[in-house]
Parts: C-alpha cells; structure tokens; sequence
C-alpha cells in the first residue's frame, strides 16, 4: 500500500466540507484526514464517529499568520469554507464574504502556494462571472455581494498557483440540498453558463477525485446532478477532458475589480 495523502481540510464542520471530510474518511488507507478548525469542539460533534480518525489544526481562514503552519507538509488543501449569509456592520466581525470567501481565500491558497501544497480544491459557486444574472442580482443583493467576493477569491487561487508545479481546481456547484449522493448523473462543463441542483455528496466526489487528480490540472467547472441519468462514476471520468483555464498576464485584473 502506498503513503496515503495528507489532505487539509477548511469548512469540515458542515456543507459541502463536511461531506468531503466524510468521504475522504470512508478511504482511509488512501487519505491522513486534517481539519483546519477554530472549535474543535463543534466540529468534533459534527463529524460523529469519524472524529478519532481526523487530525485537528487549530487554526482560522481569517488568520493569516494560522495558514502556513496548517499547509505544511499537506499534499492537498481542500477550501469548502464559506462566510455565514447576510450584511454586517463594519468592523463587527470577520466572517463577511470579503474577509472569507476572498481575502480568507487568498491567504489560505498563497500559504499553500508557500508551502509547496502540490493541489489546492476550492468550493465556489456557479453564475460566479454572471453579474446581470437573476441568481448574482439576489445573492450579491441579499448576501453581501458573496458571488463577486468569491470570484475574487477564484482569481486569487489562479494567482497563487501560477508555479507549473502545483495545481489547482475550482468547482463550482450549482444549488446544493442534503439529497443522497450517486443517486442521479453529474452534469460537468465549463464557461458558467447554466444552472442546476446538486447534492453536497455528489460534490463531495468530484472534489475527492480532483485530489486525486483525476482531473485535467489548474481547471475551473461546473456540476450539476442529472435526473435523466444514472452513472456518477461514470460521468467523473469528464474530468479529463476538461480545458485549462486560460493564462492570466498579471494581477492587475483582480486588484481592478477590488470595488469597496
């Protein structure tokens, strides 16, 4: 049996993080689980019997100072974390999408980027690059502009894992729910132009597989579960035809779009 990867993982307390903790656990002589976790507490309620087999780091995306030590010696960062909905008063705490879903994502992947992580998986969202959609209109309205603030966070990741070493993978669902995972098809593609539902599971293994690099490398995409079919394992191997991201020339293009 080979060394198993060492695999950190932000957001383990819930959502699509949660799930992924999950499935990497049902794998344990492929995976060495770690969890970046401001309450160890709470995530160890949450994650039930798999807590024992989970390795906690202290540690908080809104610190930048907890990221490198967290990173180092990992073969993988999986950032599932997300801010809690709604505005916030300013300067009343740091749980906003501007300090997590971007600039709590820039720090995490250049300390990862630092530290030699070779893949970095990000979480974020579809409609993301959407600004006139009806989906961006209400979530950036309502949400405390969380879809521009995680696309910030996406050209972040771009920029830190620029190095032809490292790699990185952005996955954006579509809505999520709690339903069963490998029950339906999964719908992959690329250029945020459609939408649809997705259980957290099935999210769960597309980020398990860009881990283990069934994938095409430094890529940005899509999912969707299909009702019309049936063959998630089978709809993973799309992974590999995807296209890599274009190039980007310089920071200018993020730094740009940095509107208070």
């Amino acid at each position: 049996m080979g060394q198993r990867l060492k695999v950190l993982v932000v957001g383990c307390s819930s959502g699509v993080g949660f799930q992924v903790t999950k499935t990497l656990l049902t794998e344990g002589d492929r995976f060495q689980v770690f969890a970046l976790v401001r309450n160890q507490e709470r995530a160890a309620k949450a994650l039930a019997y798999g807590v024992s087999r989970v390795t906690f780091i202290h540690g908080d995306i809104t610190k930048p100072e907890t990221l490198w030590p967290a990173c180092h010696g990992m073969d993988a960062v999986v950032c599932a974390a997300g801010a809690r909905a709604g505005w916030r008063l300013p300067c009343w705490n740091l749980d906003t999408p501007k300090c997590v879903d971007f600039q709590g994502v820039k720090d995490l992947s250049e300390a990862a980027a630092l530290a030699g992580v070779p893949k970095f998986v990000l979480v974020s969202s579809v409609a993301v690059t959407r600004t006139c959609d009806k989906i961006s209109l209400l979530l950036n309205t309502l949400f405390g502009r969380v879809l521009h603030w995680k696309f910030l966070g996406e050209e972040a990741v771009r920029q830190a894992y620029r190095h032809e070493d490292l790699a990185y993978y952005i996955v954006r669902p579509g809505g999520l729910n709690n339903n069963l995972g490998g029950m339906q098809g999964l719908t992959i593609e690329q250029g945020d132009q459609g939408n649809g539902r997705v259980s957290r599971i099935d999210v769960a293994s597309v980020v398990v597989a860009c881990v283990e690099g069934h994938s095409t490398p430094n890529v940005s995409f899509e999912v969707y579960n299909n009702k019309n079919k049936y063959a998630p394992e089978e709809d993973l191997k799309k992974l590999y035809s995807l296209e890599p991201d274009e190039p980007r020339e310089d920071d200018a293009q993020v730094t740009g779009m940095l509107l208070p």
